[in-house]
């Protein structure tokens, strides 16, 4: 089985994007699966259809900035939206790492064959610590969002329906949500909390609840 991720690293958040990607990139191959890492000036529309079109890839994981209608790539280059033609994503399932695509994008590719959208429905918030900026790994303000959002993926990889991915990856921001709001969490940590929540309101599940990778 093939997956398709999309890396792009033009700005910090999409830095950020890129560098805790790296954990489910390496799991993936770990696990067997044929990789299409398209990462950097690599993630663009022309590559990302042709490697649709070949590889018919099972799991698309896209980071990256988001419309309601759209995911972008490098340079914020529009890489799919709701009115492409999506059929060559029939069977697929998708983790789209973005601000509100699963108001519209998500809800066309699932009605274009598309087995599973993992998304959210405004915007995809990560908070992290400026000192931290060369090093996005070692954020630890940015670990709270990024290795939850991670579980979605790794979840699906090992096997998992898209509905337990979907719950993994909830019940991890909700342990880190508990965290920030302790009376040991830092400063940061209590400012931020808002927008974790944020996150777990706004992250949903469309599609075959039960469906596996494929």
């Amino acid at each position: 089985m093939t997956i398709l991720i999309t890396r792009p690293r033009h700005d910090a958040g999409n830095n950020y994007l890129f560098h805790w990607s790296k954990p489910v990139v390496e799991l993936a191959g770990n696990r067997g699966f044929r990789l299409a890492d398209l990462s950097g000036s690599k993630a663009n529309r022309k590559l990302l259809w042709q490697y649709c079109k070949k590889l018919r890839p099972s799991l698309l994981f896209l980071n990256g900035h988001g419309s309601s209608s759209s995911i972008a790539g490098h340079n914020d280059e529009v890489l799919i939206q709701a009115d492409d033609q999506l059929s060559d994503f029939a069977n697929s399932a998708f983790y789209c790492r973005s601000c509100d695509s699963a108001v519209l994008l998500g809800p066309s590719l699932i009605s274009s064959g598309a087995k599973i959208f993992i998304g959210y429905v405004r915007k995809f918030i990560i908070g992290y610590m400026p000192e931290f900026m060369t090093h996005p790994l070692k954020d630890p303000l940015a670990k709270l969002f990024l290795e939850p959002s991670n579980l979605v993926v790794s979840s699906l990889v090992k096997g998992n329906t898209a509905i337990d991915a979907y719950k993994k990856s909830q019940h991890a921001m909700r342990a880190n949500l508990r965290k920030m709001l302790s009376s040991q969490a830092s400063f940061e940590e209590r400012y931020h909390s808002f927008f974790l929540w944020s996150n777990i309101k706004n992250q949903i599940l469309l599609g075959d609840s039960q469906g596996k990778l494929s």
